[in-house]
């Protein structure tokens, strides 16, 4: 198992299989129409991931972009799970879900994360730039109907845009085994959206608390969200505070870009380039550059705040 320099044991991979998306989600991108690139194969794929099963590395999640563009999605979550991965989980926009969620739990995908910023159909296409919410509220159905359960949603609060969907959001944690996840808006390089619609979880919170009892729920190891519970809601809805109160301390994760750059921080430009080691099959060298990604992992990320400079590049490329 590998540590890094602070002590923090890093045993989970974030890997985005494609920069491809079929949304263009208003905070997500720069807007630059840059060339997608040429994507790994499942045969890459699998390379990478027995070499970062055997660093122990436990937990794969599987991002974009939009992973279930791919083609071979259920091929790579069967891959991964074969490798002997405790956690494989994938996050999702959920617009191909329905026609694919019993197919990736028949290939033993754990749980699904699904992105979804609001109920309303006129305010989802503003956000997404596309009329699709209906498909995503079947995925999310069909999800549970397969058992891709407890299944989390994925909301970034958007100040001036999405607070009306805060109380209908979480009410789909109310008679399902879903866990309602309200994300902090991160800033990303040429896009001004940050500025403008920056909402911290503490004005949330006050809109829950004039409609629901909140309890607060202890801590869960390795979490980047904390939990209340609603008398009477069999599932729970939590905070992402990575602007307002970054969770540094306990992050075990490093980042796999499908261009086969190691971010260590997401907030940080330090990447360590595996491509020749993939190309080559070569294991040993593929394990010295996770070794390096994880030795110059920093302790925290400088403060985001708005005209900070600690900006992401592109969120479609690093998977969030």
């Amino acid at each position: 198992m590998l540590r890094d320099r602070f002590g923090r044991e890093i045993t989970y991979l974030r890997f985005s299989v494609t920069e491809r998306c079929n949304f263009r989600c208003a905070y997500c991108t720069s807007y630059k129409d840059d060339e997608i690139a040429k994507e790994p194969s499942l045969s890459d794929i699998e390379f990478i991931l027995k070499g970062v099963y055997s660093l122990g590395f436990r937990k794969v999640r599987i991002t974009g972009g939009e992973p279930l563009l791919r083609n071979d999605i259920v091929d790579i979550v069967r891959t991964s799970k074969l490798i002997g991965f405790d956690e494989v989980v994938l996050t999702t926009n959920a617009y191909r879900l329905k026609d694919i969620a019993y197919d990736l739990k028949k290939a033993n995908l754990t749980r699904v994360n699904i992105s979804l910023d609001s109920l309303r159909n006129d305010v989802f296409l503003k956000i997404t730039t596309v009329n699709k919410l209906d498909d995503v509220i079947l995925g999310i159905k069909e999800a549970i109907n397969v058992g891709l359960t407890p299944l989390k949603i994925n909301t970034v609060l958007l100040k001036g845009i999405n607070e009306e969907d805060l109380i209908p959001i979480s009410n789909l944690a109310k008679d399902n085994d879903i866990i309602v996840r309200f994300i902090e808006l991160m800033p990303v390089k040429g896009n001004s959206f940050f500025e403008r619609h920056f909402m911290g979880y503490k004005e949330a919170l006050k809109i829950l608390e004039k409609e629901y009892t909140l309890t607060k729920i202890e801590d869960v190891s390795h979490e980047v969200a904390f939990y209340y519970r609603i008398d009477g809601f069999k599932g729970r809805i939590g905070f992402i505070t990575s602007v307002s109160q970054h969770f540094c301390t306990s992050c075990n994760r490093l980042r796999l870009t499908s261009t086969y750059k190691i971010y260590p921080c997401l907030f940080s430009g330090i990447n360590v380039d595996i491509k020749d080691a993939v190309k080559e099959r070569d294991f040993e060298l593929l394990k010295r550059r996770f070794e390096e990604a994880v030795f110059v992992k920093p302790e925290a990320h400088g403060e985001i705040r708005l005209g900070s400079k600690e900006f992401i590049e592109n969120m479609r490329e690093l998977g969030g």
